[in-house]
């Protein structure tokens, strides 16, 4: 599977919510992070993201920063 298959994605709870809630524009990412606490494909959204990178919005669950410092301790 290539790191840049998102079939996974369709299955995400993310798929019917706003998207604008996974890009924040007032840094306020809490609710976003709520919802990806319940996704089904939560860990594959992440890893897709540590993977490509994503450097904007929220994936996984998690924010920028926190992706950034998963990388560096990695």
């Amino acid at each position: 599977m290539s790191d840049l298959d998102m079939a996974w994605h369709e299955e995400g709870i993310c798929q019917t919510t706003d998207p604008d809630l996974f890009f924040p524009e007032s840094g306020a990412p809490l609710a976003a992070i709520k919802v990806c606490a319940g996704c089904p494909v939560r860990r594959r959204c992440l890893d897709h993201a540590l993977t490509a990178p994503e450097d904007h919005g929220i994936w996984g669950g998690t924010t920028r920063n926190q992706r950034r410092r998963m990388t560096k301790a990695a």
